[in-house]
């Protein structure tokens, strides 16, 4: 397996939300519960894009199920789930609809390791969408744990110079610019409603 930079389920969702929540990744559980890891990723995606995050499993759909599942709306975050093995057959008819999965919102592909080589091997338009946006999921299960989300706020507050609740105040009035930095700092402080 390629060496992949390996990352917790937040900083995946970081990395989508400050590209402005649009684009393609992959994700790959290289262990534990598929399900389970799965179910994980959702709901930390959903927490930090303040949107909603669908999973659909790329087999057993078809062409017109894929495509009507990504524009149906084309606006939230899915997940392209493609279980263990996905078939080489599988991956060419992905490739050749790569212009109808075009979408506004982003798609995560959720594999496991052993299907990259297929997904480099047999669709390389694909491939092209991603380009270098592969992940392993963090082996802590990915979700940021209340001591990295304390340590995360106070190296905020700490470069920006003042406090979590000047931040608030800030936002609430309008005064907080839209940068990554501030969008991440509001979210941390679960005060994702003022972005």
């Amino acid at each position: 397996m390629p060496d992949f930079e390996s990352q917790p389920f937040f900083q995946i969702a970081r990395r989508l939300e400050i590209r402005g929540g649009t684009g393609w990744l992959v994700v790959l559980n290289p262990a534990g519960d598929f399900t389970t890891d799965l179910n994980e990723l959702q709901t930390e995606l959903q927490s930090v894009l303040q949107k909603p995050v669908r999973v659909v499993e790329l087999e057993p759909s078809t062409f017109e199920q894929l495509r009507e599942a990504l524009h149906d709306p084309d606006d939230d975050a899915v997940v392209l789930s493609g279980g263990p093995g996905l078939a080489p057959e599988k991956w060419r008819s992905l490739d050749i609809m790569r212009s109808a999965m075009e979408r506004s919102g982003p798609v995560v592909l959720w594999l496991a390791p052993t299907d990259v080589a297929n997904l480099a091997n047999f669709a390389p338009n694909i491939r092209s969408l991603i380009g270098s946006e592969y992940f392993i999921a963090g082996p802590d299960g990915g979700i940021m744990t209340e001591a990295e989300r304390q340590e995360r706020l106070k190296e905020l507050s700490e470069h920006f110079g003042f406090t979590d609740e000047v931040a608030v105040r800030k936002a609430e009035a309008g005064e907080l610019p839209h940068d990554p930095e501030f969008v991440e700092w509001l979210v941390l402080l679960n005060r994702g409603d003022l972005v």
